[in-house]
């Protein structure tokens, strides 16, 4: 038999007193292989075997329910059937982030694949190259009458990555997938937020959620969910606005989805900012964008090392530090 808790709380229920703690987490897409592998030994599958919403299933059922299998045409590029595993490393450094010198959080690693195109907006020297690289590579087919739209083009790609870095950016990337007559527009924006000691009277992401939750138009199709997973919660909130009036986008339809993960020991919270104008395909592109939040890595460290967030996505190679899955996909199952 093989058991998958939700929560490890639930696993805690299950094991009672018994000393031994021992067990991996896991992606859910690294589950179906391990299924296929082992699936002809095992008389079923059972989730949160003591929890009071136990599922049991056999191993050909649990694989049906999982698909896991890469769609035929995946431009995205982030399809992976291993998924993410936890070094031991890592699993002691989360295990460590209530105790006082333990581990948290200093930062995040996006994980993005070649076809995203990332301007780092907190390191100038490479800001500059990165934004001329990006324009040449998305006008090269036009021809030198073009210059003026490409140096437009770059003056506002600048003008964004200041703005973000005002706000507390460290990262910016585009999606470079050219299609048959348009390319896939979606742009993200990753900050981090030192907050310091968590409050009394909740959490820092609590209070996001309060705050957003004030801000909501359900009448506009505004969606704000939270999810509680192995490496944390996050808060999920999908908007529709328009674009800004002093660029001419006034009417121009923009989907907006925001990230809000709580880094490990909840002094920290990391928000992944995603705009698109194609809100039309909404789904396929929430599909998109949670792919990119299961990707990433938490980047963890020790108060006593001082290191600043914006260095945490290149650690310092003299002090490694291990990195987590941030935040774990949740799965039809639970896993």
């Amino acid at each position: 038999m093989l058991c998958l808790f939700s929560s490890p709380q639930a696993l805690g229920d299950f094991l009672g007193s018994d000393p031994g703690r021992e067990y991996s987490l896991r992606r859910k897409e690294s589950i179906a292989p391990f299924l296929r592998r082992h699936g002809a030994v095992l008389e079923q599958v059972v989730v949160d075997p003591t929890g009071r919403h136990a599922m049991s299933f056999q191993a050909d059922e649990l694989l049906e329910i999982l698909d896991t299998s890469p769609p035929a045409d995946d431009p995205t590029g982030l399809f992976d059937e291993t998924g993410t595993g936890i070094s031991g490393e890592a699993l002691h450094a989360l295990g460590t982030v209530e105790d006082p010198g333990g581990f948290r959080g200093i930062g995040i690693e996006l994980n993005l694949p070649d076809h995203w195109a990332v301007i780092e907006v907190d390191d100038h020297e490479a800001r500059d190259k990165q934004i001329r690289e990006l324009v040449k590579v998305q006008t090269r087919k036009l021809s030198d009458a073009s210059a003026p739209l490409r140096r437009d083009l770059r003056e506002k790609l600048l003008d964004a990555a200041i703005k973000a870095e005002s706000a507390g950016g460290q990262v910016m990337a585009y999606l470079v997938l050219p299609g048959d007559t348009a390319a896939l527009a979606l742009h993200l924006t990753l900050y981090w937020h030192d907050l310091g000691p968590v409050p009394a009277d909740g959490t820092h992401l609590h209070n996001v959620r309060s705050r957003l939750e004030s801000n909501h138009e359900p009448g506009l199709g505004d969606v704000l969910t939270w999810t509680d997973t192995l490496s944390g919660p996050f808060l999920r909130d999908v908007r529709q606005r328009r674009g800004a009036e002093e660029v001419g986008g006034q009417d121009v339809p923009l989907l907006l989805i925001d990230y809000w993960a709580e880094a490990p020991g909840k002094q920290s919270i990391a928000r992944l900012a995603f705009s698109t104008p194609h809100v039309g395909i909404r789904d396929e592109m929430l599909r998109l964008t949670d792919k990119v939040l299961f990707s990433t890595e938490w980047i963890l460290g020790r108060p006593s090392d001082d290191t600043p967030a914006d260095t945490a996505r290149e650690p310092d190679p003299t002090r490694p530090e291990p990195a987590a899955p941030a935040p774990a996909a949740p799965s039809p199952t639970g896993v």
